[in-house]
């Protein structure tokens, strides 16, 4: 995706605020993000990393992360072809994968959830990240994220909370890296739970 490098005030993608964010998320140095999910009526992030299972507040995340640790053993993450779909039954619908494209100039959805797919109305299943029809601070953020994690190469509990929306009031993510037999990251398990202003977990068409 070629963009032109913009400020944060603005709604174009900028290619300078994502590698400023993801030495944030690495470092888990956060204020300045914050002030700019502040500044466009929103919360957060907050993140955790390599959280233990018992920390998550959702039962699929709880799930998932057991289930990443079972299948690496000894290693430091499992690899994506030990992902099979059908051991993932009880996170299905919050599920998503995403392939690391050139090195984490991008990523592309292999598969994007039901559930969000529901809730923010469009799938991102085999399109681009750097598509996402989100805000562009928000596709400047997920950017990082992914990235932060390939930096780092440890599970990554987020949370944060959308502007002006009329059902979700927080979206809580588990991002997982999947590797090859060389070890480095070529995919990303994650599960992402939209929460109702009422607190419960959103789960359309569940």
């Amino acid at each position: 995706m070629s963009v032109a490098p913009t400020s944060p005030e603005t709604d174009r993608f900028s290619p300078e605020i994502v590698e400023t964010w993801t030495e944030a998320l690495v470092s888990n140095d956060l204020v300045a993000m914050r002030r700019t999910f502040k500044s466009r009526g929103g919360w957060g992030p907050k993140i955790t990393w390599n959280p233990p299972p018992e920390s998550l507040p959702h039962e699929p995340m709880r799930f998932l992360l057991e289930h990443w640790h079972r299948l690496r053993g000894t290693r430091s993450m499992p690899l994506a072809r030990d992902i099979d779909a059908l051991t993932l039954r009880p996170a299905l619908g919050f599920v998503s994968l995403l392939d690391v494209v050139d090195g984490g100039a991008d990523f592309r959805y292999r598969l994007f959830g039901t559930i969000p797919s529901a809730v923010s109305g469009f799938d991102m299943t085999r399109r681009l990240l750097s598509q996402h029809r989100a805000s562009a601070y928000m596709v400047e953020y997920f950017m990082a994220t992914y990235r932060a994690i390939l930096r780092r190469a440890e599970p990554l509990r987020t949370e944060h909370r959308p502007p002006a929306t009329i059902m979700t009031n927080a979206w809580h993510r588990l991002a997982l890296p999947l590797g090859d037999d060389s070890g480095s990251i070529t995919r990303f398990l994650s599960a992402n739970i939209p929460v109702g202003r009422d607190g419960k977990v959103i789960a359309i068409g569940l």
